[in-house]
């Protein structure tokens, strides 16, 4: 298509996605965590940018986790050289989320 493709994003330990669907791992949590990391501030930043903003949509549309997915996966590509990539998942499994109990 001739668009450049961008992939924004930030890490959450598995222990840290319900409390922060729920609003009780904030933005300043991960920023604490990423300093004790030596991260740079500007990483920081852009991590607050979109942390904000996806808790955001999450928050306003209401979403809760309804199934949660575990898989294998196994990428390919020429060394040095991102412009393809193939990957392939197995062991897919698909399991239900109750998220009340979280």
């Amino acid at each position: 298509t001739g668009e450049v493709s961008v992939k924004e994003r930030f890490t959450l330990h598995e222990k840290q996605v319900m409390p922060f669907l729920r609003g009780e791992f904030t933005v300043e949590d991960k920023a604490a965590e990423m300093r004790a990391k030596n991260k740079s501030e500007a990483d920081i930043e852009n991590m607050r940018q979109l942390f904000s903003e996806i808790y955001q949509q999450i928050e306003s549309k209401q979403l809760r986790p309804t199934m949660r997915t575990v898989y294998n996966r196994v990428a390919y590509q020429i060394p040095f050289d991102a412009t393809v990539r193939i990957s392939l998942d197995s062991n897919l499994t698909m399991i239900a989320e109750n998220p009340k109990v979280g």
